[in-house]
Formats: structure tokens, sequence, C-alpha cells
């Protein structure tokens, strides 16, 4: 009965260790250096003129029309045969701009044009929007897994694999601890080193717990985790 108390005191020291948040260090203030007023502005306008001169804009989703950075191209026609090369100008004086626009789907090679394919904006858009849905409800979905107190490390490591997997998926997570029937009992040693384990693996996939554990340890647990935002 004692080492039950003192485990259940144990796995509340771990779960206040383990959802403690990090802390980030401040960065020291540096003092500028002493120049002058019109050294000071020639400067200011020197880093700006750089910075605007080397700056790229990310770009955001597939390269497109005019962002596409090759003369020549090679088009996927309906059936899905690649054509001869033919200029990129060409290619989009071919089609209506306000309802097609040309996406690049292979980048080619030093020799071979890139690939590429005409699309209706209509059904991209309803395409993207399919697959976001569809991204975020599998997110949204709750996985479980269920580890027994007294498992073999073996299985544990599996357990624990599928755990990082699904975090690192951006899944939500119950573990389920629970005790075998027909099964002998485990020792305080084994609670521990699986709860240990648990929240070993949770940590270094970047994971939390997002509500209390409910249950005992030794008995029934459940431990509710996701990676963290």
């Amino acid at each position: 009965m004692n080492h039950m108390r003192g485990l259940v005191s144990t796995a509340q020291a771990l779960r206040q260790t383990f959802v403690t948040p990090l802390y980030k260090t401040t960065p020291g203030i540096v003092h500028p250096f002493k120049i002058h007023h019109g050294m000071q502005l020639r400067l200011f306008q020197h880093s700006r003129s750089l910075a605007l001169r080397e700056y790229r804009p990310p770009v955001k989703g597939p390269i497109r029309d005019e962002g596409i950075r090759a003369p020549t191209v090679q088009v996927v026609d309906a059936d899905g045969d690649i054509q001869p090369p033919q200029s990129l100008s060409e290619v989009l004086e071919s089609f209506n701009r306000n309802e097609y626009f040309l996406i690049q789907v292979s980048p080619g090679a030093p020799k071979q044009p890139p690939v590429c394919k005409i699309m209706n904006k209509l059904e991209y858009r309803n395409a993207e929007k399919a697959k976001e849905k569809a991204a975020k409800a599998a997110k949204q979905s709750v996985k479980q897994i269920e580890l027994n107190w007294a498992i073999d490390g073996h299985d544990l490591a599996h357990r624990l694999k599928k755990l990082t997997t699904f975090l690192e998926k951006g899944r939500k997570v119950e573990i389920i601890l629970t005790r075998k029937k027909h099964k002998r009992a485990p020792t305080v040693d084994e609670i521990k080193q699986v709860m240990q384990s648990v929240m070993d693996t949770t940590r270094a996939a970047g994971g939390t717990q997002v509500k209390e554990m409910e249950g005992e340890p030794g008995k029934r647990v459940m431990l509710t985790v996701k990676k963290s935002d």
C-alpha cells in the first residue's frame, strides 16, 4: 500500500513535469554604435535597397502560368499523353485564361522541358478544398492505443512507435493503460516504467496532454495527448 501511495505521488510529479511549459530566454539588448547622422541614413538606405533587391517572396502552391521558368514545356493532354515540346507563350495563348491555367506537374531535366497540365480553375479549387477538408477531418479524429501495465519490451516499443507516428501526423491520441484479465499483476517498477515511457515518447514527439489524466496507475488510466501547436 505504501508503494502504491509512492507511485501515485510519482505519477503526479511526472504529470506536472510533463505539462510544464518551456520558457524562452530573452535575448540581451545590443547597443548601437554611435555614428554620424548622415552616415546612419546612408547605411539605412543601402541596407534597405539590398533587402529589397535580395528578397524573393515564397511560392505558395504549384508553379503556374508565367511563373513557369522555361521557354518550352510539354503538355499532358486529356488522355494522359505527353505532347511534344511547345513554347510556353504559345501554350498560354491556346486556352481561355479566365477559366483555365497552366500548372507545372514535373520540373523536367537539363535537356528536358517541364511537364505541365491545363487545369480548370473551378475544378482545381474544389479539389483542393476537398483535400483540405479531408486532412482537417483526419487530424480531428482520435486514435486509440491500449497498453498492458505488464507489457513486454518489444510490444511496448511497437506501440510507442505508433504513438509517435500519430502525434507527428497531428492526430489526437487516447492512451489507455490497463490490467489485462487473467494476466499476472504488474509490479510497481513496471507501472512506473510504462508511465515514464509513454510520457517521454509523447514529449519527444512534441506532444502534450490536452486534459487531466483519468484513472489510477496500476488499474485503468487514460491519457489524451496531442502535438503542441
